[in-house]
């Protein structure tokens, strides 16, 4: 199962140099790749796509996503980044731990259950390697669903959840994943940057 491959091991230079087509006439085809890297601002981090995603949406209750292709209707995307605020430590939910927490997101916002197969993961995220857990989910489509929890400055805990239809090649997989951890930034606090990353539904 794919899954169970060591991630984060492909330095394949397939984004940003020319137009893709993987798989098969069956699988998802990327069609363009962004002339330069697009750049997101939300809920107080910045990080890069490489490939032209869509405007934030609502994701849930607290959260955020973009989605590839950037037309893709809900739940037909092949790629999503989503960012999810968390309760913090003195509210209610504040005390879970992260498996805790990983299985109530699960039950109440990723689909699947707590009793869902998961396998950790680790990618380099905020400078630092984070472990997090990656699990498959095969209805009501084959999804690869990976999940970190992020302690941010001031106590703001966020979940970034990377998802991607199974469909797509792993390399291609990889090279997106890679390319949004790796280019993660906490915006300073208090800054107008951090300010508007929160005023997302106001900048279509």
């Amino acid at each position: 199962m794919r899954l169970l491959l060591t991630l984060g091991c492909c330095s394949l230079a397939l984004l940003g140099a020319f137009p893709l087509l993987i798989g098969r006439a069956s699988e998802p085809t990327v069609q363009t790749v962004a002339p330069v890297p697009q750049r997101h601002q939300l809920l107080g981090l910045s990080f890069e796509t490489p490939l032209p995603f869509s405007p934030p949406i609502a994701f849930g209750e607290n959260g955020v996503a973009v989605v590839y292709p950037a037309n893709a209707v809900p739940g037909e995307h092949e790629f999503m980044v989503s960012l999810i605020a968390l309760p913090k430590i003195d509210e209610v939910l504040g005390g879970l731990s992260d498996q805790e927490l990983g299985n109530w997101l699960r039950f109440t916002q990723l689909g699947g259950s707590p009793a869902t197969t998961s396998a950790p993961v680790e990618r380099a995220i905020l400078g630092r390697r984070l472990r997090g857990e990656v699990r498959y989910l095969p209805v009501p489509r084959p999804i690869h669903q990976e999940l970190y929890f992020l302690q941010l400055q001031g106590g703001q805990r966020l979940a970034l959840l990377l998802e991607v239809q199974d469909q797509v090649p792993l390399p291609v997989m990889e090279e997106v994943f890679n390319h949004v951890t790796a280019s993660l930034q906490e915006l300073p606090p208090r800054s107008p940057a951090w300010k508007r990353s929160f005023q997302w539904r106001n900048n279509p």
